[in-house]
């Protein structure tokens, strides 16, 4: 019997629940990283509470070993950046979607160097158009994040390609649903031929 698959996802709300609920009934076991205890809070509880092949932490110091610990191995991450906010600075926007994530990735692929493992990034949504609720900084900010991030993965691939996987998922007016069912099939046997991809879904 081949051994279940260690998970964390870091992210938040629909997202985070649609990504947790995938690889869940793909028999893995997951760490979820949120961003806010009440949000963790309710997808834990939609889960079916925590159990021991699910649990989580809200963001801190210390936070990415002690879900490591926790799972034991690391086998895959899936790491969710927050949409922009409205009147948010394009500094706090490339912080939240680029700064935060790409640490968190470096570290997932230091600990998969030995064993291999997944990394999967998905980009924060990017509008077709500025809105009322998005200002243009806003958008060119989630641009900039979506580049960087592009970027960092591609770096990341090339570390260790016989091990490591990293790929991009830039979902354009995709639903959480289907993005987490691409994020599986990448993190599974299927997926071990793409390296430093940059992916743009859409329904």
């Amino acid at each position: 019997m081949l051994p279940r698959r260690r998970v964390l996802i870091a992210g938040q709300g629909e997202w985070l629940e649609a990504m947790a609920r995938t690889f869940l009934e793909d028999g893995a076991i997951i760490a979820l990283m949120g961003t806010a205890p009440a949000d963790l809070e309710r997808v834990l509880d939609a889960l079916g509470g925590e159990q021991s092949d699910r649990f989580g932490q809200v963001v801190g110091e210390g936070c990415f070993e002690t879900l490591v610990a926790r799972l034991g191995r690391l086998d895959v991450l899936v790491c969710m950046p927050p949409q922009a906010m409205a009147g948010q600075s394009l500094e706090a926007c490339l912080v939240a979607q680029v700064a935060g994530p790409g640490a968190l990735l470096k570290a997932a692929c230091a600990r998969m160097l030995r064993h291999g493992g997944r990394l999967l990034a998905v980009a924060p949504p990017l509008p077709s158009q500025p809105s009322s609720s998005l200002s243009s900084q806003e958008h060119h900010g989630t641009a900039m994040a979506q580049a960087a991030l592009s970027e960092l993965i591609q770096r990341l691939a090339s570390r260790a390609p016989d091990k490591v996987r990293a790929n991009l998922l830039c979902p354009e007016g995709s639903r959480p649903d289907a993005v987490a069912e691409c994020a599986r099939f990448l993190a599974g046997g299927a997926g071990r031929s793409l390296n430093g991809q940059v992916l743009h879904l859409s329904d």
